[in-house]
């Protein structure tokens, strides 16, 4: 049974988690000494094992090799001259007898290899003397004066100047080794002077250089190197002015200085001035003027002047002596007459207002400058010499500026170039355009009243081919129908508007006149005096309105049908050229004709109707509208790409087209168009 029992298993009483029964435990792990040493050590290498896995080698030189060096600002392990650093800063400081304490910051980055540090010099002193005290400059910077016991220097080569009273600069170059050490440096300065021995004669005379005082004769002075002027000065006596070059250190015995007694001075005047002088037979100069005279001498003065007798005089001065002379010089005269007109003109004499009286002037027996003047009249000069005993005769007649202007724009002038003649006109006031009951009125002549201001000159003919061929040689106007528009004397067609433009410029360069047209074909304002081609306010006022009572109708009058030779219209010789003709009219040409045969109109204008119609400066306005509205010398609208003929043709026949007032257009040239030139008036 018992064996048995042995074998039963036994049920274990229940206890709680966390509750513990007295008595012998079973067995179990327990760490040793040894390895719980090791885990301690193992846990304390890790930090170590961190920084060498992260640290670098670092080379960290300093020059010269410190006395003592450390680094602060992290863990930093010494091998050498190589330091195991991680990345970050670090405070690097070292020391050395005779250097600046270093004190800098290390920078680690990850690629930092090696780190070079230098120390710097201590300053070095300077202890240094002259012969005689001088005033110190280092590297062009005052530093005091001698003697200095402890000038401190930056360590290396320094520029030192010395420099005193009446001695030569010095220039030393000294080397300063530093580190805190004194260096001693002893000058004695050259002396910048040197003894100069000077006498005169007589003696006892002030000597000076440049004002100031520096002794008498005889003596040593000291003077200081370079070029210098004496100056002698004794009363009595003149002063004598002695160049001379001293050199340092090198006396000199200047040669005796002779003084000469000092002149005497005249101050001499004469009425009137600008008389010459001679004393004792020389000439001298003119009045008023200061005479240096011999002192202890009589002096013969002799005074002279064109138109006057001599004036003399003797004069006898002591030394420095002066005296103050006036002489008057009687005139020797004669009589100019003077006849001026205008008689309320002003007369001048040698710059002096006359009066001119009965015209009757005594003058010097000379030459004078007579002047005549009036505002609003050109000024009269001239030099004329008056003879002693003889009357002589001026007549001056001034020139009024109205005058001076009608002489300089006369009524008739000659193109200097191409040989064509141009009329001035007068300005005027008139309507341009024609009434509504007008036979054959336009509808563009619509009536408005212009002013013309200023006066011009306009071409007596129209510019010919042999004229138009100067500007540009190979102009040809062409024939029609077999009749030929080219010849020489023909005017010049088959011209645009810009050709007669260009014309204009060429022209007025030719004749030396400024340019009336811009590039653009624009006036150029103010207006100039070159040619142009005429508004077509100035060409009407030429055609319809000079020397007539009433507007001009047509060239020849105011009635059809138009006498012989009135012109070049479409006569019968047009017949086979024109749809329309004048019926037994005959001009004795088929299409143009030579310039200047036809009709003239006052005041000599050829071919202001017939022959070709000319262009004109104003560009076409067909909207022109009635006006009471003065236009005061108008050019036209601004724009517009058409520009204004006036004028018939070999070409017209119908009484619309012969009259003056007629107006057309184009853009392009024509085979009965041609042009004349205007210009302004100066």
């Amino acid at each position: 049974m018992s064996g048995k029992d042995d074998n039963l298993i036994q049920p274990a009483a229940y206890r709680p988690p966390g509750s513990h029964e007295p008595g012998p435990r079973g067995p179990g792990f327990r760490p040793s000494p040894m390895l719980l040493l090791i885990a301690a050590l193992l846990v304390a290498l890790l930090p170590i094992g961190f920084f060498l896995l992260t640290a670098r080698s670092v080379a960290v030189t300093v020059t010269p090799t410190p006395d003592s060096i450390s680094l602060s600002g992290g863990i930093a392990i010494d091998f050498g001259n190589r330091y195991l650093l991680r990345t970050g800063e670090f405070r690097l400081r070292a020391r050395k007898d005779g250097y600046k304490p270093l004190d800098a910051v290390l920078k680690v980055a990850d690629d930092t290899d090696q780190a070079a540090f230098t120390l710097e010099k201590l300053p070095g002193k300077l202890k240094i003397s002259s012969t005689p005290v001088a005033m110190i400059t280092v590297d062009g910077k005052p530093a005091g004066s001698t003697p200095q016991e402890a000038l401190e220097l930056e360590a290396g080569k320094h520029q030192l100047k010395l420099s005193a009273p009446r001695h030569q600069p010095q220039d030393v170059e000294i080397d300063i080794e530093g580190l805190g050490k004194t260096q001693e440096l002893a000058i004695t300065l050259k002396p910048g002077w040197a003894p100069v021995t000077v006498s005169s004669r007589p003696s006892g005379a002030e000597i000076s250089i440049a004002g100031q005082v520096q002794g008498k004769t005889p003596g040593t002075l000291e003077l200081g190197a370079g070029a210098a002027e004496l100056e002698f000065r004794l009363p009595g006596y003149k002063t004598r002015r002695l160049p001379i070059l001293v050199v340092a250190s090198q006396p000199q015995t200047l040669p005796e200085v002779l003084l000469e007694t000092a002149d005497a001075t005249v101050e001499l005047s004469s009425t009137p001035s600008g008389a010459s002088v001679t004393v004792d037979g020389t000439f001298r100069g003119r009045t008023p003027l200061a005479l240096s005279v011999t002192p202890g001498s009589a002096h013969k003065l002799v005074l002279s002047r064109d138109g006057h007798e001599n004036a003399e005089a003797q004069v006898s001065l002591a030394a420095e002596e002066r005296k103050t002379l006036s002489l008057s010089l009687k005139p020797i005269l004669g009589v100019l007459k003077l006849e001026v007109t205008p008689a309320d003109a002003t007369l001048t004499v040698d710059g002096t207002v006359r009066p001119i009286g009965d015209g009757r002037l005594e003058l010097p027996a000379t030459a004078h400058r007579i002047e005549v003047a009036k505002p609003g009249y050109k000024p009269y000069s001239s030099e004329v010499t008056v003879r002693p005993g003889v009357d002589q005769k001026l007549v001056i007649s001034l020139v009024s500026e109205a005058e001076l202007k009608a002489a300089a724009n006369p009524p008739l002038i000659n193109s200097a170039t191409i040989g064509l003649r141009l009329r001035k006109l007068a300005p005027g006031s008139f309507t341009m355009g024609t009434p509504r009951s007008d036979q054959g009125r336009q509808a563009n002549e619509v009536q408005r009243p212009v002013k013309l201001t200023r006066p011009f000159y306009l071409a007596t003919t129209e510019i010919t081919n042999a004229q138009f061929r100067q500007f540009r040689s190979g102009h040809t106007s062409g024939i029609v129908a077999r009749t030929s528009l080219d010849n020489e004397g023909y005017p010049a067609v088959r011209v645009d508007w810009s050709d007669a433009v260009a014309f204009c410029n060429w022209l007025s360069a030719k004749d030396n006149l400024p340019a009336a047209y811009n590039a653009d074909g624009s006036l150029i304002q103010p207006p100039t005096t070159g040619y142009r081609l005429p508004t077509e306010a100035e060409w009407e006022w030429a055609a319809r309105f000079q020397g007539a009572g009433a507007p001009r109708r047509y060239p020849w009058g105011n009635a059809m049908p138009p006498p012989p030779d009135s012109g070049n219209f479409a006569d019968d010789k047009a017949g086979t050229l024109v749809n329309q003709i004048l019926e037994g009219y005959d001009d004795g040409f088929a299409a143009t004709s030579p310039v200047g045969k036809g009709l003239s109109i006052p005041p000599g204008l050829f071919d202001m109707g017939g022959n070709v119609s000319e262009w004109v400066h104003d560009r076409y306005d067909g909207s022109i509208v009635p006006s009471t509205a003065v236009a005061t010398d108008p050019l036209g609208p601004a724009t517009g790409g058409e520009h204004v003929i006036r004028g018939s043709s070999w070409r017209h026949g119908r009484i619309a087209e012969l009259r003056l007032a007629w107006r057309d257009h184009a853009r392009e040239p024509r085979d009965d168009v041609g042009f004349r030139v205007a210009r302004h008036v100066e």
